[in-house]
This record gives structure tokens, C-alpha cells and sequence, in this order.
């Protein structure tokens, strides 16, 4: 346990650089205006568990881009799904915002932006406990399935 306490601390800059960088994407999957956000943040999230040893794709099958992806495990292991969405609410207003809302601004203890916890932080936790798995030389022991898809925020 010690080990994995110590890949936690370890990887926790890179987490918090991922997570800044995911939520700085205006990935608003109801603004046609920025259907080429949402496409780029599928191709971040794709990035971003490719580099946990995940063979993934992006899919789009009428509507925004999905990243699926895999991972296997021990064989006979059990097989767990993890799921996620890289699209965000409209931010509406900005005056309405104590900050930029694409810009991560840190009040406190807290990380406040659009879609800093719904649900850019739902992606980056999987990535986090993936990678220190990885760095304490551990691999999960599951088989792992994901799906993290572009439309939940537009009603899919």
C-alpha cells in the first residue's frame, strides 16, 4: 500500500495539468458552433487513456464523438466498465462567473471552470488511478472497458 500512496502523490501534477488542459477545451456539445471543440476533446480523452495503455477509438455514429477503449487485464479476470462524458453545459453568461469560465481558477481547495467536475474531473479520475497503478508497477487486475461519450449534456 505504501508504494501505491507514493505513486499517488507522484502522479497528482500530471493529473491536475490533464484536467486544466481537458476543461480549457469549450467541448458544449449543444453549440453546433463548437462541434470542432467536442471533437477535439474526444481526441484529448483519447490521448489521455491511450497513454494508460488503452487501445481506443473515437466513434461518432450520427452524433457527437464517443472514445471506446480497452485495456485488457489478467486472463479470467472480471471486466469492469468505466464511464465518463467530455461535453459541458453551455457556460451562458461569463459575467455571471467569478472567473474566465475556461480558464481553471483555483479558490481555496476547490478548481472552479466549466465542466471541472461535470464531467471533465469524472475522466481524469480513471486516468489518475490508472497511472498510479502503472507507476507503483502495478497493473489494474481487471480487463477494462470505456466508454466516454461526446452528447450526455445534449440528451443522449
Amino acid at each position: 500500500m505504501t508504494a501505491f500512496r507514493a505513486a499517488v502523490q507522484a502522479v497528482l501534477p500530471g493529473v491536475r495539468r490533464d484536467l486544466e488542459d481537458l476543461i480549457k477545451i469549450q467541448s458544449v456539445s449543444a453549440d453546433p458552433e463548437r462541434f470542432s471543440e467536442v471533437q477535439r476533446s474526444a481526441e484529448k480523452v483519447a490521448e489521455l487513456f491511450t497513454a494508460e495503455g488503452f487501445d481506443c477509438q473515437i466513434v461518432k455514429q450520427g452524433g457527437q464523438p464517443a472514445v471506446i477503449g480497452e485495456k485488457a487485464g489478467p486472463a479470467g479476470a472480471p471486466t469492469v466498465l468505466l464511464y465518463a462524458h467530455h461535453d459541458v453545459q453551455p457556460e451562458n453568461d461569463p459575467a455571471d462567473w467569478d472567473s474566465p469560465p475556461w480558464e481553471p481558477t483555483e479558490r481555496g481547495e476547490r478548481l472552479y471552470a466549466r465542466g471541472a467536475a461535470d464531467d471533465k474531473a469524472g475522466i481524469i479520475v480513471h486516468t489518475a488511478a490508472l497511472a498510479s497503478y502503472l507507476d507503483s508497477g502495478s497493473e489494474p487486475p481487471l480487463n477494462l472497458k470505456l466508454l466516454v461519450e461526446g452528447e450526455e449534456e445534449a440528451g443522449s
